[in-house]
Order: structure tokens, then C-alpha cells, then sequence
């Protein structure tokens, strides 16, 4: 392939969204191109537990639940389609998600949770700590009660990104790693390609799905989307096997597992600039979360422990559709934090629907970039005094 060719569109980013959309795209009849600084899946998406399902979001949010249940509906289809077209799973299992209650605040809490939700569209319901033990007889005697979400998932984020890029190869997305974008190539306010050192590639739309570099790639582009570092264990399952995902309410971190038994705890959330390291303090608030959680597991052996980079926004919602700077020929889609996996298909979807002219499918105003221009604003002012 000439690295002058002539695409309609360009995908910034070969994680598990960048590689949805390619996908996408190339399932509609689009020419496209994913470009990514490495191999494809080593950042966000290789790091991510995985946990997919409908969810809210704190405060409400037009994107967020629209964006969770559809993409549970997706992945229901993706797993048997990718399947289909490479041979390959991608590890996608369970049969829903419990938040536990150790004590009656706790139950209280999860009852209050469930009545405010009455009516909602996204199933929820209450179990007794007995008929939670039924479900997962790893749980401890002591529960009290559980909140349980039936439509919970979970995926093996890297068997995922890895498939769907396989998936999207096969389609005829033409695949370039090692390929670091340093910029974009500009006609007037369009973007018209994108450029890497000494090569360019030029296309009719650049979808920015590069993670926690997305704000990065063009000074005339920057966002405030930074890296949240977060570190992950696995652990060798319990001796009954593990379905749900748990977590302990109104406490942080989770316990999921994967269809070969292992189980992932996480994660942890730190600010500290673009390195991936694991600290003794971050192993201390996995074995923390373990001990609230599933104390079970406490004793079990660590098969593997590692840390990732999230995309992360001040406000903690993603960044998707066009950009207010530019006249047209660039989209966004990133800075989605510890939800992307339960996000990226339709993302994927919102942004077929922009390059093919439709309306999003879902409504994106609070996801916009809008959101940012005032704060942006000032620290273009304020470097341009200096």
C-alpha cells in the first residue's frame, strides 16, 4: 500500500474503539485506514477487565445509558460474528453483575438504589444474601443482600481487540502499526489526512480514537483529556468458579472473571502523567478490594499483575462527534476512562452514523467538544501572553 493512497476515512488509534469503528466503517462499504504508534491493543484495551453491560451514570447523562445498553446488545452479536468471521473468541461471558451489602447501611443503600430506579429501562433487582449464594457459592455467609444487574457481561478486552482487528482486516481495512501520528494535514479549517515524520496519508474524514493521546496529536486540537493510570490483578478463581461480576456498594474496585477461570481485581486510579508502573501502594488497594469483596480470595495465588492508561476527561464522560475549530473532516471518539469497553460498539455506531451523513443514533451533546471551549479558551489566551 502507498502511503500517499487515498482513503475516506482514517482511524487515529488500534484499540478495542478505534478498531470497532474500522470495522464499522468497513462493514458499510467506507475505504478506510487504522494508523496506531504501536501494535494494535497494548494500551487502554489490553489493560481493561472487561466489564460491559447497561449502566448509569451519576447525576443522569443522555449518552451514557443509551450507550451502555446498546453496546451490551452489540456484543451479544459481535461475539457470534467475529467468531464467524475469524475463528476466534473473544471471551465474552457471564451472567450478570452483584454489588453486595455486608451490612444493613449497605442493603439500605442498594434498596433505595433499586426504588429510585423503578421503571427504568435497565433491569435491576434485589437478592437476599442466601439467594445470592445461590448464584455464586464463593459469596460469603456474612452478606447480607445483593443488588443484581442480569444483563452484566464480561470480556477479554485483549481477545476482543485483537478479533475485531483481525475482523477488520479481513474486511479490507488496510492496518498500519508503527505508524505514530504527529500531526494532521490541514486545507484552510479541514483536516484532510494525517501525517507520521516523513509520510502522510490523505482522507475525506480522521476519526481521533487515540486514548489518553487523543488531546495531543495537533496543537491546533488540544483537549484536556489526560492518562488515568490504573493497576489490575489476576487471580486463580475460587474452587466453585465465578459468573458475576462483583463489587461492594458504595466502595471502589471489582472483582470479574474470565471463561478460562482467572479472575481480574481491580483497579485503581492514579495521576501520574504517561507511565505504566506497579507500586506497592496500588497492590495494597487490590488486596484491599479482594478482602471486601470476595474474602476468599485473599490466599489465592497472583498469576499476573499489570497497569494501563485510561482516557480520562475532567468531567469523566467521553468526547465524541466533530470539533467547533475545524470546518468539517474530523471526529472525535475518545477520552471514555474505565468505561470504554462498555462503550466502544456504539460509539462505533454514533460515528458511522456521522460519516455517513445520518443523525447519531444517540444523542451526544453532553459528550460533545463544546463542553471544553471555554476552558480551552483561557489556556490558549494564557499562552499566547506568554
Amino acid at each position: 500500500m502507498s502511503l500517499n493512497s487515498k482513503f475516506e476515512v482514517i482511524v487515529v488509534g488500534g484499540g478495542a474503539i478505534g478498531c470497532t469503528i474500522a470495522y464499522y466503517l468497513r462493514s458499510e462499504g467506507f475505504k478506510v485506514a487504522l494508523v496506531d504508534k504501536g501494535p494494535i491493543g497494548v494500551e487502554a484495551s489490553w489493560a481493561s477487565a472487561g466489564i460491559v453491560g447497561p449502566g448509569t451514570f451519576p447525576g443522569g447523562n443522555s449518552w451514557f445509558k443509551p450507550a451502555t445498553k446498546m453496546s451490551k446488545k452489540l456484543y451479544d452479536n459481535l461475539n457470534q460474528e467475529l467468531f464467524e468471521e475469524t475463528g476466534q473468541l473473544v471471551g465474552y461471558g457471564g451472567q450478570g453483575t452483584l454489588t453486595l451489602a455486608f451490612n444493613a447501611e449497605e442493603a439500605d443503600g442498594i434498596k433505595k438504589h433499586v426504588e429510585e430506579q423503578n421503571g427504568d429501562d435497565v433491569p435491576t433487582e434485589i437478592l437476599t444474601g442466601a439467594e445470592a449464594r445461590q448464584r455464586e457459592p464463593s459469596l460469603p455467609e456474612n452478606l447480607l443482600a445483593a443488588m443484581l444487574r442480569p444483563d452484566g457481561r464480561f470480556l477479554d478486552a485483549r481477545n476482543y481487540t485483537l478479533t475485531i482487528a483481525k475482523a477488520a482486516e479481513i474486511k479490507g481495512v488496510q492496518i498500519l502499526q508503527g505508524w505514530p501520528v504527529t500531526g494532521f494535514l490541514w486545507e484552510k479549517s479541514r483536516i484532510v489526512g494525517v501525517k507520521s515524520r516523513l509520510s502522510s496519508l490523505i482522507a475525506d474524514c480522521v476519526i481521533n480514537a487515540a486514548g489518553a493521546w487523543g488531546g495531543q496529536l495537533d496543537p491546533k486540537l488540544f483537549l484536556p483529556i489526560f492518562p488515568d493510570h490504573g493497576q489490575i490483578m489476576a487471580l486463580r478463581g475460587p474452587e466453585n468458579g465465578l459468573s458475576h461480576t462483583l463489587c461492594r456498594w458504595s466502595q471502589p474496585g471489582y472483582i470479574t472473571p474470565r471463561v478460562d477461570g482467572r479472575v481480574l481485581v481491580g483497579a485503581t486510579h492514579e495521576q501520574i502523567g504517561f507511565q505504566k508502573v506497579i507500586t506497592p501502594m496500588g497492590l495494597g488497594l487490590l488486596s484491599n478490594i479482594t478482602k471486601r469483596v470476595l474474602p476468599e480470595l485473599i490466599n489465592r495465588r497472583i498469576l499476573d499483575i499489570w497497569s494501563g492508561l485510561r482516557p480520562a476527561t475532567k468531567d469523566g464522560l467521553p468526547v465524541i462527534g466533530p470539533d467547533y475549530r475545524t470546518s468539517g473532516g474530523y471526529l472525535w471518539a475518545t477520552g471514555h476512562s474505565s468505561e470504554g469497553m462498555m462503550q466502544a460498539p456504539a460509539t462505533a455506531k454514533v460515528i458511522v452514523d456521522f460519516v455517513s451523513k445520518k443523525r447519531p443514533r444517540i444523542p451526544i451533546e453532553e459528550v460533545g467538544v463544546n463542553r471544553f471551549k471555554k476552558s480551552v479558551e483561557t489556556l490558549e489566551n494564557k499562552l499566547r501572553s506568554l
